[in-house]
């Protein structure tokens, strides 16, 4: 389930910016390997729940993403093909930051603890059938 529309303006008007930024970055994930689309899109859509329903509603809608989307909010979980592309990306993504952007030792270890739960959470969600396009 949703969650419902913010009754501040103010907050509708930072939760839409904030669902404009992750579906710009979910949109960015689609051509750039590293940076996870699901996720994105997921909190794009978190948020323009809480700021802007017609964005809502949009991305519901979407050819590609509504589907995801309604089947992660229904407990249908992920297919097996994005568990593995999201495994994948996140060992990707962390490995490289951690390669050759992190220098200390504790931090580096913290960060690939936290790759290995992003992937247990991915990898212990159900597992959805493909349906052949």
């Amino acid at each position: 389930m949703a969650p419902s529309l913010s009754r501040s303006r103010i907050l509708r008007v930072v939760y839409t910016a904030l669902g404009l930024v992750s579906l710009g970055l979910g949109f960015i994930g689609v051509g750039v390997l590293g940076i996870p689309t699901f996720d994105f899109i997921l909190l794009a859509a978190f948020f323009f729940a809480l700021g802007n329903e017609r964005l809502h509603n949009w991305l519901l809608n979407h050819k590609w993403f509504g589907p995801m989307i309604r089947d992660y909010r229904a407990g249908k979980g992920f297919t097996r093909r994005m568990k593995v592309t999201g495994v994948i990306a996140v060992l990707v993504s962390f490995g490289l930051t951690i390669g050759f952007a992190v220098s200390n030792v504790y931090l580096g270890a913290g960060l690939a603890l936290l790759a290995l739960a992003i992937c247990a959470y991915i990898l212990t969600r159900p597992t959805k059938q493909e349906v052949p396009a």
